[in-house]
């Protein structure tokens, strides 16, 4: 065990298209930074099209990034060799977003739960399905339900099988994207507290990623706004739903959960910022703070207070006070 984060992006860039870094192609991440430390949970908030899901990919090397770092405790994957690579990967689990996708439904749940201890080494039959067993009891689920299939599991329960695939390697980070967004609410409210108690058990730091905020908030101790690939907003989580400082925060809390515009968004009630074409800011137009810069000068992500950053011009003139909101 290091004091070196779990996790770490310097930088980031990754592109998503045929023009790959070249003229025409899309940046799905655009210079994205962040650390995850030891026990210190992050969400990654953002809408659909934000970066989430290629973020996720970057982390965890099944995408190279165009530019930047991503180090896994410590190490550096893109310079790292194939063993050190494979020695590194070994901390981080990954729940995919469609985990009933990702079984394969012509073979029983054991061969999807196993997969990854495969690639570390071989084992005996006898090693496997312990191991196997092993994830499945973590996880609530009998280990003789193994051998089915994945069509005869609940939502719910494929869900905790994907978790427990996770778990197998004994990873110090998991990576979650969209945990609970294909569940109904009363099974979301399960997997959750599930997620609270292995963190505890196991020692589990997670990388939330989510279009909900009140997963994130649930979850995880440092927060992460993504809009349009670049990182807009760090807080702790609880600064962050208390005082949501960049216009897109605001909006986009407030959309889930009325109550934040009212305490501290400043958004009417129901009310979204509706972003526009701009050299500048895309929210130059519509944001009450505005600043002349806003409509020709992309925002840096700057300090705002003790263990903050935002990257908006006005809110960095203005140094204090919730977002007003957006101008009709």
């Amino acid at each position: 065990m290091t004091d070196a984060p779990l996790l770490e992006l310097e930088a980031v860039t990754a592109t998503y298209g045929r023009g790959g870094g070249r003229a025409g192609a899309s940046r799905a991440l655009d210079a994205v930074g962040l650390r995850v430390m030891q026990d210190r949970s992050l969400g990654v908030i953002g809408d659909s099209g934000a970066g989430k899901t290629t973020l996720c990919r970057v982390a965890t090397g099944l995408m190279r990034p165009l530019s930047g770092a991503v180090r896994v405790a410590g190490m550096d994957l893109a310079r790292a060799s194939r063993g050190d690579w494979q020695r590194a990967r070994r901390h981080i689990g990954l729940v995919f977003q469609d985990a009933q996708g990702s079984f394969n439904p012509m073979r029983p749940v054991m061969d999807g739960i196993g997969m990854p201890l495969l690639s570390y080494g071989a084992l005996s039959a006898a090693e496997l399905r312990g191991a196997v067993g092993a994830a499945m009891e973590q996880v609530g689920l009998p280990p003789s339900q193994m051998t089915r299939y994945p069509h005869e599991f609940s939502g719910g329960q494929i869900q905790r099988l994907a978790i427990a695939r996770a778990l197998t390697t004994r990873p110090r980070l998991l990576l979650l994207d969209e945990p609970v967004s294909a569940l109904d609410v009363s099974i979301r409210a399960q997997i959750l507290n599930l997620l609270v108690d292995l963190a505890g058990s196991l020692g589990l730091t997670y990388v939330v990623i989510s279009s909900d905020p009140a997963v994130v908030r649930h979850l995880t101790a440092e927060a992460l706004v993504l809009f349009g690939g670049k990182v807009v907003e760090t807080a702790t989580t609880s600064d962050l739903f208390a005082t949501p400082l960049h216009p897109y925060t605001a909006s986009l809390l407030a959309l889930r959960d009325p109550e934040i515009a009212l305490r501290g968004g400043g958004l009417a009630k129901g009310d979204r910022v509706q972003v526009v074409a701009s050299d500048g800011c895309r929210f130059a137009g519509v944001c009450s703070l505005e600043q002349p810069q806003c409509r020709t000068v992309v925002p840096m992500l700057l300090p705002f207070g003790a263990g903050r950053q935002v990257s908006c011009h006005g809110r960095i003139a203005a140094r204090a006070g919730p977002v007003e909101g957006a101008r009709r």
